[in-house]
Formats: C-alpha cells, sequence, structure tokens
C-alpha cells in the first residue's frame, strides 16, 4: 500500500513540474514599464508614412522599436497602477488594451515605455494620470 502511495505522490509530482514548465515561458513574457499617451494627429509615422493606421496604436521607446523591427507588431498593454503622477488610482476595469506598433517614440522627448494613443490610453486609465505603469507583452 505504502508503494502505490509513494507512486502516486511522485507521479502527481512529475505532472505537476511538467505542467509547470510548459507554462514557464509564458508567465516571463510580460515586461514592465510606463505608458503616456499622445493625441492625433497620429501621422506622419515612422512605419507607415501618412497611411492611417486606426486609433488603437502605439509608438515604442527605442528598445522595443528595435531599429523598426517592432513595426506592425501587436502588444498587449495593461494598466497596473499610477505612477503618483496625476491621478492616484487610473487604471480602469478594463485594464488592457491592445495596439499595434506604428511609430517611434522620440528618444528626447519620451516619457514611457510605450507612447498610446489617446484613444488606447483613455481605454485603460483616465488620462488625467499622464503616465501609468504598465506591463506589457507581444
Amino acid at each position: 500500500m505504502a508503494s502505490v502511495f509513494k507512486s502516486f505522490i511522485a507521479s502527481s509530482v512529475m505532472t505537476l513540474l511538467c505542467f509547470s514548465l510548459c507554462f514557464y515561458p509564458f508567465a516571463l513574457a510580460q515586461d514592465s514599464g510606463t505608458a503616456t499617451f499622445n493625441t492625433p494627429p497620429y501621422v506622419p509615422s515612422k512605419c507607415y508614412g501618412y497611411e492611417d493606421r486606426g486609433v488603437m496604436i502605439a509608438a515604442a521607446s527605442e528598445g522595443i522599436f528595435n531599429n523598426g523591427e517592432a513595426c506592425g507588431r501587436y502588444y498587449q498593454v495593461t494598466c497596473v497602477s499610477g505612477t503618483n503622477e496625476g491621478t492616484p488610482f487610473p487604471c480602469l476595469v478594463s485594464g488592457s488594451v491592445v495596439v499595434m506598433i506604428t511609430d517611434l517614440c522620440p528618444p528626447d522627448s519620451c516619457r514611457g515605455t510605450i507612447d498610446l494613443s489617446q484613444e488606447a490610453f483613455a481605454s485603460i486609465a483616465d488620462p488625467n494620470s499622464g503616465v501609468i505603469n504598465i506591463s506589457y507583452q507581444q
């Protein structure tokens, strides 16, 4: 009876370990940073010139932009908290938005990791906050 129990426990531990390792990369896939927003017009953009790509878009900081490799990529951006610059609890219930990278946030004036369109920012946080802490993933 004891050997059956030990075998069951060992099997359960191995199953849990395999399951955990399968999802481990997804847990690491999210990065953290800050988001700001810009206002229309959103053209011209570094990626698409004068081609309108809608309003659920964003400009990426240099680290994400990576010499244009981020153009057209979609990122899920989630409001995590305020930055104590403005509204103390800015996150809305919706909390997350998916945006396409269409532009480079100018390095000399970029205040965030991702510079969302005004519409994208307003869908996850109070625009009066100006800057929010975020998690994001491609």
